[in-house]
């Protein structure tokens, strides 16, 4: 007897993409917020996107 083959159900993928980088996004937002936070000098509450943004674009970007 031949093997019962799985039934083919799909996926959004662009969800799934949207999803993971949003999650991986906030994830480096917060660290970004963490590495604000323990700056030595005074950068404001805006230093979490104009200091330490980079970091959330490695973090949104890195989920490949």
């Amino acid at each position: 007897m031949a093997p019962q083959h799985a039934t083919y159900h799909p996926k959004d993928a662009v969800s799934a993409a949207v999803r993971a980088t949003m999650i991986t996004a906030s994830a480096g937002a917060i660290i970004s917020g963490v590495q604000n936070a323990l700056t030595k000098q005074n950068v404001g509450a805006f230093g979490i996107l104009t200091k330490t943004g980079g970091t959330i674009a490695v973090f949104g970007t890195g989920q490949l």
